[in-house]
């Protein structure tokens, strides 16, 4: 459980701060646009699927703890919650890792080496995980949308509870974006 703990803070850190760089570098790519714009686009919406990874486990944790979703609800709410992310992850995964690569090409040092091989092992590391996972996903989520189902009441709440954890992880990336890009272009005006 203390593993599972420091992992979520770890997600949450790392997509604090995705969330972070992409408000301190918003302005400049949206006037460049092109590539740096969409690299931009992909880090905020990874930082988005990291925040709703989190705020899916403790959701689902706080409501089978509480005895509100039975084991087989909750597999079918972390199925239903990784099959939505795990395809955004792993698409800007690839744009992002084609990217670092580029620029260690450019410029090659240690940091820009480093950045890559971490963006190499991550986004083949994010295919591999969902090619194992995602057949006992669909299983899940097959089960919880079975016409016999033992409660359909509890699958609507399922979906809420999913699409809360969804919606939140993208407020919580905007408003991270917003401030900081408000305050980037704040301290830029008045250095100038």
């Amino acid at each position: 459980m203390g593993w599972i703990v420091l992992l979520m803070v770890l997600n949450f850190a790392i997509s604090w701060f995705n969330a972070w760089a992409v408000g301190k570098s918003w302005i400049e790519s949206k006037h460049v646009g092109g590539w740096p714009h969409f690299i931009n686009w992909c880090a905020a919406i990874m930082s988005a699927c990291g925040f709703t990874w989190v705020y899916l486990l403790i959701i689902g944790f706080i409501a089978y703890a509480t005895g509100y979703l039975p084991e087989k609800y909750l597999e079918g709410f972390i199925s239903l919650g990784y099959t939505i992310i795990i395809f955004p992850v792993i698409g800007t995964g690839i744009a992002i890792t084609i990217d670092s690569w580029a620029h260690f090409w450019r410029k090659r040092s240690f940091g820009n080496g480093a950045v890559a091989v971490w963006n190499t092992f991550a986004d083949f590391y994010n295919i591999y995980q969902a090619t194992r996972a995602l057949p006992g996903a669909f299983d899940s989520i097959g089960d919880l949308f079975d016409s016999d189902s033992d409660n359909p009441g509890l699958t609507l709440i399922v979906i809420f509870l999913v699409a809360a954890s969804v919606i939140g992880g993208i407020l919580t990336t905007v408003a991270i974006v917003r401030v900081t890009s408000r305050n980037h272009a704040s301290a830029l005006t008045a250095r100038y």
